[in-house]
């Protein structure tokens, strides 16, 4: 199973959007897992708005660590198909660097602002010390211009940068709501995000892949 972790010091950078969002794509293509270690359980909780129509989908699952261990959990699923999401807290002390250790890969989400630009350098750092491939995404863009703005501040870090950005949508709170993926609503900006979604998420495994 691949694992890949949701790391940001940054407080709503969209960790936990994007775990949602990205285990909707990778369940398509096969077993899909949640394990949500933000003490705000907003993924468990999204997970638990899923299941309450009268045919919830299948995939993702939400993996309760309960008294295990996460090292135990993820060690558990490894030799199984399929893609596990971790969903991190705010931050990048041990518990974060833990999730970081037990990745293939970690996802580090950017708001194209001053502030959240700043901030991302020490959850480079902690990435970079326990040498988990790194890829950041441009999310919540206002409009391009500032995702292209914000991609040539990040090419001083070492860590790719998604050439793809996700722009700030109303929708992802409508499917945060709903408990679906963007792709699972109705209407033309349900369609929009799902498109731009699936362009990150494509080019995410591309570059995973070499």
């Amino acid at each position: 199973m691949k694992t890949i972790a949701l790391i940001s010091q940054k407080g709503g950078a969209g960790k936990s959007t994007l775990a949602r969002q990205f285990s909707v794509l990778a369940g398509e293509e096969g077993p899909s897992w949640i394990i949500d270690r933000d003490p705000q359980q907003t993924s468990a909780r999204w997970h638990e708005r899923r299941q309450d129509g009268d045919t919830p989908p299948e995939q993702p699952g939400l993996i309760d660590l309960g008294g295990t261990t996460l090292t135990a959990a993820v060690a558990a699923l490894k030799a199984q198909p399929g893609t596990l999401f971790i969903d991190t807290r705010p931050a990048v002390t041990e518990p974060e660097a833990e999730a970081a250790r037990l990745a293939d890969l970690a996802l580090v989400p950017v708001r194209p602002s001053l502030d959240d630009l700043e901030a991302i350098g020490a959850t480079l750092d902690m990435l970079r010390r326990v040498k988990t491939r790194t890829i950041i995404i441009i999310n919540a863009a206002k409009n391009e211009r500032r995702a292209i703005e914000a991609r040539a501040a990040l090419s001083v870090h070492t860590a790719a940068v998604c050439p793809h950005h996700l722009a700030d949508r109303a929708v992802y709170l409508d499917a945060t709501v709903a408990g679906l993926g963007v792709g699972e609503l109705r209407g033309a900006a349900a369609v929009a995000a799902d498109a731009e979604l699936r362009r990150v998420w494509t080019w995410i495994m591309k570059e995973a892949a070499e």
